[in-house]
């Protein structure tokens, strides 16, 4: 079957409007501000987040982007939850506040955190709600073509994937690769290999809820055999 592909000129896929994104120098102060905070050194990081020494020295130097598998398998090293190393810590409730057996966080559009990789624009939602088992992200897939491709991801735990614009073709690590379209979604086991590619004539974009037993959401993030960088 022919896919259709966009336009070299198409837009790029445009998430809702949020808070500036992270920048890539905030990401690398903040990981070297919390690895010298812990008195470590960055084979100190290494040694216990799995991320390689080089990789962790090219996003504090800013000379990389950090994918979303990186940043959390770094926040892990670090002992902390993947949102608090991405984002500012949540307002203090009110003094009047009691908890009656229940929580409610709700992320307006321009609260939501961005980041960016070469293969996806992420806006990270609830990232002030703490210990908890999932992670929601809404992503908007930028690569198309397996030359756009700079890893796949693998993770523990379980994720669900519904379309909310466009199609999107995912890559699995045992299973054919399938299109999704706009109301289709997917559910999988996240510790299996995969990715995402922008098969339709425009802007794509997919929300994505990651869960995992750990609490703070997905646990160390695995590389893809013989690919050094992996996205979700």
């Amino acid at each position: 079957m022919v896919q259709e592909r966009a336009a070299p000129n198409d837009p790029p896929a445009e998430l809702p409007e949020a808070r500036p994104d992270l920048t890539g120098v905030q990401l690398g102060e903040r990981l070297r501000a919390l690895r010298k905070e812990m008195g470590w050194t960055l084979q100190d990081l290494a040694r216990r987040s799995g991320v390689s020494l080089s990789t962790l020295s090219k996003i504090e130097n800013v000379q990389v982007a950090p994918t979303f598998d990186t940043l959390v398998k770094a926040a892990r090293g670090l002992g902390i939850s993947f949102e608090t190393l991405i984002a500012q810590p949540a307002a203090e409730p009110a003094p009047n506040a009691r908890r009656a057996g229940g929580r409610l966080m709700v992320t307006r559009g321009d609260d939501a955190v961005g980041f960016s990789t070469p293969m996806y624009e992420y806006r990270v939602h609830a990232n002030g709600l703490k210990r908890k088992h999932m992670t929601p992200l809404i992503m908007a897939v930028k690569a198309r073509t397996r030359e756009d491709v700079t890893g796949w991801s693998s993770h523990e735990g379980e994720e669900l994937i519904l379309i909310l614009k466009g199609r999107i073709e995912l890559h699995t690590e045992f299973y054919a690769p399938v299109v999704l379209e706009q109301g289709d979604s997917a559910y999988i086991d996240s510790d299996m290999a995969h990715m995402f590619l922008n098969v339709g004539e425009g802007e794509a974009l997919m929300a994505s809820i990651c869960y995992s037993e750990a609490i703070d959401g997905p646990g160390v993030m695995a590389h893809v055999p013989g690919t050094e960088n992996a996205e979700s």
